[in-house]
Parts: structure tokens; C-alpha cells; sequence
């Protein structure tokens, strides 16, 4: 689950302009990444607490690589079989234990979840539209990322301890800005009305109802909340950013969003039911979450299904991704897959240095893995990054891009650009300015150029074109 904390990222930092695109990926997924997973892993988390489990599948079979330790008192090393928080990434067996309810004839989709509320419970709407379980667990119910009631301590603590009742105080005075349905908004409290909804309608807890319904036919048994005493010393320790030991969830309300633990193995076993590799009455609802449902989410998510999502990654030529990340106090996770070649990636981490996504997500790419935590977007520009300059007025240029059409114009860093297509620049907002340049691949941005250095003025045409960068 993600924590209180959000890292706003811009895609103006490494640039990848110029590079081969990569193509779709070899068919033998498993086999071409095994030794560079392995090396990666065995540079990165040989020494020190915490470590990294990365679960690798495709048609012609799978392979698990760790390095570290679970730094739990034993002196085992982190393996397929090490149980980790997986955070968000529980959010999706929510979603497919909605999906199976309704198979049975238990709930609707369409059902407004204030049908499975106490009546004297106030559910928001907006302009007389009612948020459903859809809404909830396609991400779409206009609910914010958290609920603003949450207790003003550790966020850890705040998480753990909220219950039913400041669930229902939340809803009942949270005013909804726009329409159910109208668009992706990540929301830890939205799968958390859906899973309590579905506990109060079914009368079985949230860890029950995964277990029976998506655990056991699949055959996930080290898939759970409750840790029994003979898997206790199979639980990886989590380490916050900075290394030290950090605290464990203990969610109530909670959980459906953020609360299961699992290994590599039972994920991988969950990928290959997502996948069709193996039969499974859940495969027709699995297909069902794939099925994309936004494209205009925010940078941070990309297109999104229910509620899987691709980050707004570069999918190369013939790929098609969709994932989902899982922060926890102590680590971060990551679970995705490439529809059309059929492969998948489980990446499981007992540490918060390197995230787990990115490095999924990396592998997935067929991209160099690096620690460095940013994730590689295919973006259309004239290849700057840009800043208000608040001395002169003006719009600065921080970056140029390699390769890019302003990279071939001569531009660099620190020339100041005037005018955009003839338009002054002088008093508007930045916001403004990035407007003025917008248009698809292909189209012409004219700029007028100040070098302070020398005192000069030129004007250059500067046409879009495609571009990786790291962001």
C-alpha cells in the first residue's frame, strides 16, 4: 500500500533520446534475464540487511533469484518461499474477489455500495450519482488517495488503527469534486469501502473470502494476514529507507487494501492464472480485470484496468504492460505482466532503497537495471526541460535533451527563451508557456532565444519528435 508520502516525479531528468526502441522482447522471457537478474541482485544486496526476491515466467516455464537475508533472527536467506508484506498489491485479489461475487449472483457491479452500508450511513455523490463497487474497484469512485481523517501520528500507527466507524465518519462528510466514473484517482480508501462492503454483505472476513475463493483453487497456501507459528520464521524483516528495522501492518478496516502477505512462489502461481497458463475458473475474471478502462489517469498510473495499471511506462512495439506496485513500510513489491507475449515478473524487497517497481518494470522493458528509481516514459517534446526564471521574467531551459531537436539546434542550458510561436512569455505561468508549445509529434515550435552570456537574440524552429527519459 502506499504510504502517507508521495513522491511527485517529473519526466525532465535522464534522458534516453536516440537510443534503439527496443523491440518486443526475445520469446524465452525466463531465459534471456536470468544471468542479469542474478548479477544485478548479486551487486546490489549481498551485503547489508534486506535483500530482493525477483520470480521470473513465461510459456516455457519460470525461474526464482534472490540475494540478502531475512534479518528476522534466523539465518536464512531471502527465497521463492520467503513471506513478505505485499502492500497494494492485495488490492487486486480485492477486485477479483469482487469479480467472483458477482459470478455467483451475490452482488452487481452496477450495486451503489451504500446498499451494503448501515442506512444511517451518508455515502457521497456527485450531482445525483452514486459511487458503485465498479466505481471502487475500477479506481474510478472519486474518492481521494486517503481518507482525511486519518489520525495525526505515524502513519504506520494511523493506518493500523483505523476502524469502521471513522471509515463511516469520513464518507459521511466528504464532499465528491467530480463524477463516479469519470476517471482513474487512486484510492487506498475506496478498496477499502469495497472489501467492507463485501465482508458486511457476505458475513465472512476479507482473508477468509481470498483464501477460499482465490488462494485455495489456485493453490496459494503461504497466500494470507493470520501468520501461524511454522510460518513465522519464513517472514522477511522490513527495513525503512535509511536500513533500519521498520514495523509491520497489523490493518483492520484496512486490509483489503494493503493487508496480505505472500512469496514469490504464490505470485508467480497468481501471474500464471492471470495469464492462462494454467486452468482456472478465475481466468475468465482475470480477463475481465484487464480490461482498460482509463487512459487519462495521472502520470504516476498511465492507462488502468481494474485496478491494475501501467505506470505510464514505455511499452516497446509489440508489448502491452500492466502491473501493480505494493508499498509497505518496511519494503516495496511489484507484480506485472506483458499481455502480448505472455510473461510476467513478481518482484518482492525486504528494503525501500531500490524500488521494486522500477526494477519490474525494467525487466519488462528489456532496459538496462539500475537503482536509481526512475522509471523509463516515452514522452513527445522539442527535448528541454524548463523552469521560470524569476529574475528576468522568462522561461529558462535547465536540460537539453541528447539527440533531440534542440539538442541539433544548438540549445543549452541556461539560454532563456523569450517568445513561444511569436507569443511573449513575459508574465505567464509556466503552465502557461509548456500550453503554448503543445501539439502532436511532427508539430513546429518557433522560440525566441536570449543568451545573457553574449548578449544575444535568435530565433529558432523546432519540430516534436518522440523521446525516452527516465522520470
Amino acid at each position: 500500500m502506499q504510504t502517507l508520502r508521495i513522491l511527485c516525479v517529473v519526466s525532465v531528468s535522464i534522458a534516453l533520446s536516440g537510443v534503439r526502441l527496443p523491440a518486443a522482447p526475445k520469446q524465452n522471457f525466463v531465459d534471456s534475464n536470468g544471468s542479469r537478474v542474478a548479477e544485478f541482485l548479486k551487486q546490489n544486496f549481498s551485503n547489508g540487511d534486506g535483500g530482493m526476491v525477483i520470480a521470473l515466467i513465461d510459456g516455457h516455464g519460470s525461474r526464482v533469484v534472490s540475494a540478502g537475508t531475512l534479518d528476522n533472527g534466523t539465518d536464512r536467506q531471502l527465497d521463492g518461499d520467503t513471506l513478505f508484506e505485499i502492500g497494494s498489491i492485495t488490492k487486486t485479489f480485492t477486485s477479483l474477489l469482487l469479480l467472483d461475487i458477482v459470478k455467483r449472483g451475490e452482488m452487481s457491479l452496477d450495486d451503489p455500495v451504500a446498499e451494503y452500508l448501515p442506512e444511517n450511513v451518508k455515502v457521497p455523490t456527485h450531482e445525483g450519482k452514486e459511487i458503485s463497487l465498479l466505481h471502487l474497484s475500477a479506481q474510478d469512485s472519486g474518492l481521494p488517495f486517503n481518507p482525511d481523517n486519518l489520525a495525526d501520528k505515524f502513519w504506520v500507527d494511523a493506518y493500523n488503527e483505523y476502524t469502521q466507524d471513522d471509515l463511516y465518519d469520513f464518507l459521511a462528510a466528504y464532499k465528491l469534486e467530480i463524477d463516479p466514473g469519470e476517471r482513474f484517482q487512486y484510492s487506498n480508501v475506496g478498496m477499502t469501502l469495497l472489501g467492507h462492503a463485501i465482508e458486511r454483505h457476505t458475513g465472512a472476513d476479507f482473508e477468509s473470502l481470498v483464501i477460499d475463493r482465490i488462494c485455495r483453487p489456485l493453490e496459494m497456501g503461504d497466500t494470507l494476514i493470520t501468520l501461524s507459528p511454522d510460518k513465522m520464521p519464513r517472514v522477511a524483516m522490513g527495513h525503512d529507507i535509511e536500513g533500519k528495522r521498520a514495523p509491520k501492518y497489523d490493518l483492520r478496516v484496512i486490509a483489503p487494501a494493503g493487508g496480505l502477505l505472500s512469496t514469490a512462489n504464490d505470485l508467480l502461481k497468481y501471474l500464471s492464472a492471470n495469464l492462462g497458463f494454467v486452468e482456472s475458473e478465475l481466468y475468465p475474471l482475470m480477463k475481465e480485470m484487464q480490461q482498460i478502462r482509463h487512459t487519462n489517469g495521472a502520470q504516476l498510473f498511465g492507462k488502468s484496468a481494474m485496478p491494475w495499471y501501467d505506470q505510464d511506462v514505455f511499452n516497446p512495439p509489440g508489448t502491452s504492460f500492466l502491473g501493480h506496485g505494493g508499498g509497505t513500510p518496511g519494503g516495496t513489491n511489484f507484480v506485472g505482466f506483458d499481455l502480448m507475449t505472455r510473461r510476467a515478473i513478481v518482484v518482492l524487497s525486504n528494503q525501500r532503497k531500490v524500488n521494486a517497481s522500477v526494477v519490474g518494470w525494467q525487466i519488462l522493458q528489456d532496459m538496462p537495471l539500475t537503482t536509481d528509481n526512475w522509471l523509463v516514459r516515452q514522452r513527445v517534446g522539442i527535448g528541454t526541460a524548463l523552469d521560470s526564471d524569476d529574475k528576468s521574467g522568462l522561461v529558462r531551459i535547465t536540460r537539453v535533451f541528447p539527440k533531440s531537436s534542440a539538442a541539433q539546434a544548438g540549445l543549452k542550458a541556461g539560454l532563456l527563451i523569450q517568445s513561444v510561436n511569436n507569443i511573449s512569455v513575459v508574465d505567464k505561468s509556466l503552465a502557461e508557456c509548456l500550453n503554448m508549445m503543445s501539439g502532436p509529434a511532427g508539430t513546429v515550435i518557433r522560440l525566441e532565444i536570449v543568451d545573457q552570456q553574449s548578449d544575444s537574440t535568435k530565433t529558432v524552429e523546432l519540430t516534436k519528435q518522440s523521446f525516452l527519459t527516465s522520470s
